[in-house]
């Protein structure tokens, strides 16, 4: 009931953008599975293998090339008023010349990367890298349409970018080296769209407010602090894979619990889906709360209190539904000789339960705290479940101490999140924290 009325009271916009964003999240991944399909039967173990790859270097290169860019878009485009445009494309260029910067160490070096990861030559690297370049500039022309208001538009760019494009360059070549060559410079292209979309039109003549805009040096500075965090994120959920990988004599076992973690990361998604919609909009908020001195409004603290245990009640339902029909989902999707997964799923799919009361609370900090904390959270909750996965390691076997560590660190981190929360969330008598 709670959840209920908390939805009840958020207005219809908001829950019209939630809905569109969170649908065109879901169609990305419905694609980004086709094509895993699509490349294994037309490629074969050696091109998926390739394209594997050519994911993973993508995956673990934006946090680095982006250095917290998204969170700081979100965030800073809804206080820039007249400057809204301009801002963005300082944005987007200083993304473009650190994309060059890491694209130069890459012609030098990519000869040696092809044979350090058995991909081929340089051709097959600079593809990879051309692929990286092209998603990390849509990203951050999405931030830049999301972070000025323009929901629609980012929603475009997003689901044409990451879902239909890609599946149109798969279709006009054989080659993956060439697809993923085609991809990249087709999100590039869309990226020069949204970045020029960003903003509304006449910005320029919009009237000044009562702060400056602020220069791109702090958002910069604010992205940087939150670049850790962004790294230690996707570690939480990949370190159980690799600590099972390397501890337990049966090969199998790490395969179960990767699929435990990517069913957590999909219930988890439903919620992180959060922060593009709320965190402009709590910001924008904020900001003219403190520049008209009315207050930040009780309703809407009460609201956002309220959101993290919302949350949790409805990654529980999720959950509840995994745990009872995990053996039918196991078998239904991987077959019949796993049936040595049921336990790992029906111990391990809860963990999204407190992962959602995080997810829940992370816009409204990130929003109203210029300070990482979001990043000081992630890092030393990272640190948690690596202690406490070794620990109980001495004791069980590697899958359950693996569930055990990244289950403790997620309490951890919901924990320590809603403190947060409670700190970042102004009282209506006093300004809000920036």
């Amino acid at each position: 009931m709670p959840a209920i009325r908390l939805l009840a009271r958020v207005p219809a916009k908001v829950r019209r953008d939630y809905l569109a964003t969170s649908l065109a999240h879901w169609l990305t991944l419905v694609s980004g599975l086709f094509l895993f399909h699509l490349v294994a039967g037309r490629a074969g173990v050696a091109g998926f293998a390739y394209y594997q790859i050519a994911r993973g270097v993508v995956s673990t290169v934006q946090p680095l090339a982006l250095f917290g860019m998204v969170q700081a878009l979100h965030r800073y485009l809804p206080r820039a008023g007249r400057k809204v445009r301009v801002l963005a494309r300082q944005a987007f260029i200083l993304e473009l010349a650190a994309l060059n910067v890491i694209g130069l160490l890459t012609l030098v070096l990519a000869d040696d990367l092809g044979r350090l990861f058995h991909i081929g030559g340089g051709a097959e690297v600079r593809a990879v890298m051309v692929l990286t370049a092209g998603n990390c500039l849509l990203t951050i022309a999405v931030a830049a349409l999301r972070g000025s208001g323009r929901v629609r538009r980012s929603n475009l760019a997003s689901l044409c970018g990451y879902g239909i494009l890609p599946l149109i360059a798969f279709a006009v070549t054989t080659r993956i080296d060439v697809f993923l060559i085609l991809q990249g410079a087709s999100m590039a292209a869309l990226a020069w769209w949204g970045i020029a979309e960003a903003g509304p039109r006449g910005a320029e003549q919009l009237p000044a407010g009562p702060r400056p805009a602020p220069p791109l040096r702090v958002l910069v500075r604010y992205g940087l602090r939150r670049t850790p965090g962004d790294i230690a994120l996707p570690g939480l959920f990949a370190f159980p894979t690799f600590y099972v990988a390397g501890m337990s004599h049966s090969a199998a076992e790490a395969g179960y619990i990767g699929f435990t973690t990517s069913a957590i990361t999909l219930i988890c998604s439903i919620f992180g889906m959060l922060s593009p919609v709320l965190l402009p909009r709590l910001s924008g908020h904020a900001h003219a709360a403190e520049a008209t001195g009315r207050g930040f409004g009780a309703e809407l603290a009460r609201g956002l209190r309220l959101l993290p245990f919302a949350a949790a009640g409805v990654a529980a339902l999720i959950s509840l539904v995994l745990v009872v029909t995990a053996a039918p989902v196991l078998h239904w999707y991987l077959g019949e000789e796993f049936r040595g997964g049921d336990d790992v799923v029906r111990f391990g799919v809860p963990v999204a339960i407190p992962l959602a009361m995080f997810y829940a609370a992370r816009p409204t900090i990130d929003a109203l705290r210029s300070a990482p904390v979001t990043t000081w959270l992630l890092v030393g909750c990272l640190a948690a479940e690596v202690v406490i996965t070794a620990g109980t390691g001495l004791v069980l076997p590697p899958w359950p101490a693996a569930v055990a560590g990244f289950g403790g660190a997620a309490v951890i981190l919901a924990a320590c999140s809603y403190v947060a929360l409670l700190h970042a969330i102004p009282s209506p008598a006093r300004k809000s924290t920036s």
